[in-house]
């Protein structure tokens, strides 16, 4: 699965995407400065935004 920047993701399809399980990919949607947003009772972020977010360097624990 590739990431793509005009899709919406679910933290079920990004966990496919990262190779990580699905509750470590809601706690990475839940993070203050990820673009993640609810859509109905979901959060969904969409693929350029998860590329930005993923393109900044961050410090553990900020």
């Amino acid at each position: 699965m590739e990431l793509k920047d005009n899709v919406f993701y679910t933290p079920t399809e990004f966990a496919e995407l990262r190779g990580c399980n699905v509750d470590t990919a809601r706690i990475i949607f839940n993070i203050a400065d990820f673009p993640s947003e609810d859509y109905g009772k979901e959060k969904v972020a969409l693929g350029s935004a998860i590329r930005e977010w993923y393109s900044q360097k961050r410090k553990k624990g900020e």
